[in-house]
This record gives C-alpha cells, sequence and structure tokens, in this order.
C-alpha cells in the first residue's frame, strides 16, 4: 500500500507542476478572457475523445505487455514530453512570442497525454495492484491512498508552488526549480512501479497457485 501511495503521490504532484505552468503559458497566449474561454473548450472536447482512445489502448496494453509496463507508461510519458516544454520555459524564455506559442502548444499535447494516459493505463493498474490484498487492506487502503493520497498530492504541490511564485515572481520564471522537483519526483515514482511490479506479480502468482488449490 505505501508503493501504491507513493504511485498516486507522485501523479497528483508532476500533472499539477505541469498544469499550472501550462495555464500560465496559455494566459499569456490568449490573453482575452473569451479567447482563453474557447481554447480550454476546444481543449476539454479533445481530451474526451483521447481518453477514449487510450481507454481502448491502455487494456490492450496491459494484456500484451503486462503490468509493469502499463504502470511505468504514465510517469514516462510525462517526462519525455516534459523535456521540450522545460526546455522553451527554463531555457528559451517565452517572452519570445513563437518560443511562447511552441511551448504553448507542447504543454497542451502533454496535458492531453498526462490525462489520456492517466485514465487508460494509471488507473487501471493502480486499480489492479489491490487485487491480491486481503478484503480489509483492499477497502481500508483504497479509500485513504483514493481521497487522501491524491488530495494530498496536488495539495502539496499547490503549495511548493505557491512559495516558488513567493520566491521568483511568477510560475514560468520558477521553471527551473519546477523542471528540477518534477524529474526528482518522476524517478521516484517510476522507483516505486517497479518495486511494486515484483510485489504485484508475486502476490497475483500465489492468488493463482491457492486458487487451483
Amino acid at each position: 500500500l505505501g508503493l501504491v501511495t507513493v504511485l498516486v503521490l507522485g501523479y497528483g504532484i508532476m500533472y499539477n507542476f505541469l498544469e499550472i505552468s501550462w495555464k500560465s503559458l496559455v494566459k499569456r497566449q490568449y490573453p482575452d478572457p473569451l479567447d482563453y474561454q474557447r481554447f480550454m473548450g476546444n481543449f476539454s472536447s479533445i481530451v474526451g475523445l483521447a481518453t477514449f482512445v487510450v481507454i481502448f489502448l491502455g487494456s490492450n496494453i496491459i494484456k500484451i505487455l503486462g503490468w509493469r509496463v502499463g504502470a511505468l507508461a504514465t510517469p514516462a510519458v510525462m517526462s519525455i514530453v516534459a523535456i521540450p516544454f522545460f526546455a522553451c520555459t527554463v531555457f528559451l524564455g517565452v517572452e519570445n512570442p513563437a518560443v511562447l506559442h511552441s511551448a504553448t502548444m507542447i504543454g497542451t499535447a502533454m496535458i492531453l497525454l498526462s490525462r489520456s494516459t492517466k485514465y487508460g493505463l494509471f488507473d487501471p493498474t493502480t486499480q489492479m495492484a489491490y487485487i491480491p490484498l486481503d478484503e480489509e487492506s483492499k477497502v481500508k487502503g483504497k479509500a485513504a491512498i483514493d481521497v487522501l493520497g491524491s488530495r494530498v498530492g496536488k495539495s502539496g504541490a499547490s503549495l511548493f508552488q505557491q512559495g516558488l511564485v513567493v520566491i521568483f515572481g511568477n510560475i514560468i520564471d520558477a521553471s527551473p526549480a519546477v523542471m528540477v522537483v518534477f524529474y526528482a519526483v518522476s524517478i521516484g515514482w517510476m522507483m516505486a512501479a517497479n518495486k511494486l511490479s515484483v510485489l504485484y506479480l508475486s502476490m497475483a502468482k500465489e492468488e493463482k497457485e491457492k486458487k487451483k488449490q
């Protein structure tokens, strides 16, 4: 359960970091409130369609490639797609309109993939991790992790970013610090997923053997 908590916290922190930075760029790209709302409306529609496709593909990915690949897919995708995003915000600077536009579009793809892989791969693999547990652990552990884990991850990330805004003035100028923490959390998440994979496969194997007996 501790490892599952790390996974849930990892997603909450990483996604919150990306979303706040991305929304800040979108507001710069579309300073008019109507243009901003129109962009976000179109984005929500695309997310719905992409999520449907990834959920369909995700079940097949887990069946064919296994639980480990399914569990590692979300942090891997988020980490890889974030590279060009942070390249724009940290190294190139978004004062240039062309760089701002590129960063906004890359960020949009990044958030789209982050949400889609969460619903299509992260959520199913996390739910599967509860299956080999005893009934009490399933009920109590799942409730605690689902409610507290996700909220603590998001709240912690928000508080951290508020601190960065106080220090740097805005979240975009704080991008170097956000990038360091983002990838540190990503490494921790992937290490936890690897360890959980070993435990999950071992417990699933024991469960199968019990059923045969």
